[in-house]
């Protein structure tokens, strides 16, 4: 069996070779169910929005790598990231999640249908950061009221 470091690389690499950069494409996704996203962007963008928007969907697809490598290391890496994103940067778990999701989106149908373990790591990896965000929302100062994440969507 493939370890699922292996994995994760060979699917970030299948998708930089079909699709190139994909910080538009991910926007896209990420604006259109969550339009408040491109307020934030604006604001913390700080006049270089699209320099921020490139950051943070580089930054998403390296912490989904790393979830997949090393979830104890990663979990270290963002329990104060999530914090600090809700409390201080004002971007709650939904918004947080979001660009996790959009980037998924554009990474899984770049996966063969028969490559069953890859797609089946996506979906735990998922899962199992929004269940970290969850038990993080204990620690917000700013509690954040807007329920429970969404479910990412089937495909």
């Amino acid at each position: 069996m493939i370890e699922t470091a292996s994995l994760a690389e060979m699917s970030f690499e299948r998708l930089a070779e079909a699709r190139g950069d994909i910080t538009q494409d991910v926007l896209e996704i990420y604006y259109r169910k969550l339009p408040a996203g491109r307020d934030s962007f604006i604001h913390h963008g700080l006049g270089n929005v699209p320099e921020l928007e490139g950051r943070m969907v580089a930054a998403t697809a390296f912490l989904l790598m790393k979830w997949a490598d090393d979830p104890w290391s990663a979990k270290i890496e963002q329990g104060t990231t999530i914090v600090h994103h809700n409390d201080t940067l004002m971007i709650p778990p939904s918004m947080y999640i979001g660009l996790i999701d959009a980037v998924l989106e554009v990474l899984l149908p770049t996966i063969p249908s028969d490559r069953e373990s890859e797609l089946a790591l996506w979906r735990r990896v998922r899962d199992e950061i929004a269940a970290y965000i969850e038990s993080l929302r204990d620690e917000f100062w700013r509690k954040d009221e807007s329920g429970p994440l969404p479910a990412f969507p089937a495909h």
